[in-house]
C-alpha cells in the first residue's frame, strides 16, 4: 500500500492541468451569461488570471485558446505574454457551431461551401497553433440531425472523414488532433460524433497524430470510464480529459 500511495503521490504531484481560457470570462447558465466586475475583457487580461490561478494552485501552467474568442492580432506576442507569467498556451479549441451557416452541421455539413468554410477555420487554427507554439488542435463537432431523414447519416460521416483527413494532413511532425465527443449534445436525434468509439474510429483512420479526448460527463448512465481510459491508454489513443460534471446528463 505504501508503494501505491507513493506513486499516487508522485503522480498528482506531477499533473499538469490546463485551464479554459473561456473559464475565466463571465459565467451563467446554458440560458443566460451574467456579466460581472472584474471579468477579463481580452486574451491578455484572461492569461493575467490564469497567471494566479497557477500561481495558488502550482498545477496549472497551461491555458487553452478558443479561436475566434481569443483572436488577436500578433499570437506569438500572446505566446511571449503568457511565458513571462510562467504560463504556456495549449490546445487551440475551434469553433464550428456559432454562425448560422452551420444550421445543418460543419464538417458534415452536406453543401460543400459550408464544409469549405468549416475546414478553412480549422487550417486557420493549425496555423495559430504555429504562430504560438501550440501542439494540440481541440475539435467538437455541434453536427447532427434534428429527426430521421433530414441527412443521409453514413454520408455524414464519410464528410466528417474527408475534413478531419484534410486537416490531418496539415499539422506539424509534433502536432496533434484531439478529437472530443458528447453523446446527446446538440442534436435531438443523431449527433455525429456521439461517443468515445466514433471518436477513437475516425482517429484510427487518420493516424497516429490523432487522438480521443474523454469527457467525464457525457457518457450514457452506467458507462464505465475507466474501461474507455484503460483501452485508449493501450492503444496509445488517450488525448487527455474534459472534467465536465454530470450536472446537464
Amino acid at each position: 500500500m505504501t508503494v501505491v500511495r507513493d506513486a499516487a503521490k508522485a503522480a498528482l504531484k506531477a499533473q499538469r492541468i490546463e485551464t479554459p481560457s473561456w473559464g475565466y470570462g463571465n459565467s451563467g447558465t446554458r440560458f443566460k451569461v451574467f456579466a460581472q466586475p472584474g471579468v477579463p475583457r481580452t486574451p491578455w487580461e484572461k492569461l493575467d488570471d490564469a497567471s494566479k490561478v497557477h500561481e495558488f494552485t502550482g498545477v496549472a501552467p497551461e491555458v487553452s485558446l478558443h479561436i475566434p474568442w481569443d483572436r488577436v492580432d500578433d499570437y506569438a506576442a500572446l505566446a511571449a505574454y503568457a511565458k513571462e507569467r510562467g504560463l504556456e498556451l495549449g490546445a487551440i479549441n475551434s469553433n464550428t457551431f456559432q454562425d448560422d451557416d452551420y444550421r445543418l452541421g460543419s464538417v458534415c455539413h452536406p453543401d460543400p461551401k459550408v464544409r469549405r468554410k468549416a475546414v478553412d477555420h480549422l487550417l486557420d487554427c493549425v496555423d495559430i497553433m504555429d504562430a504560438t507554439g501550440s501542439k494540440d488542435l481541440k475539435l467538437w463537432f455541434a453536427d447532427g440531425t434534428n429527426y430521421p431523414g433530414q441527412d443521409d447519416i453514413a454520408a455524414r460521416q464519410d464528410r466528417l472523414a474527408e475534413s478531419l483527413a484534410e486537416v490531418y494532413a496539415r499539422l506539424g511532425d509534433d502536432q496533434r488532433i484531439l478529437l472530443e465527443y458528447k453523446l446527446f449534445e446538440p442534436a435531438f436525434y443523431t449527433t455525429d460524433v456521439p461517443d468515445w468509439g466514433t471518436a477513437y474510429a475516425h482517429c484510427l483512420k487518420l493516424g497516429p497524430k490523432a487522438q480521443v479526448v474523454v469527457d467525464t460527463g457525457h457518457h450514457a448512465p452506467g458507462t464505465n470510464i475507466e474501461f474507455i481510459v484503460a483501452l485508449l491508454l493501450r492503444e496509445g489513443r488517450l488525448g487527455g480529459f474534459d472534467f465536465n460534471s454530470r450536472f446537464y446528463a
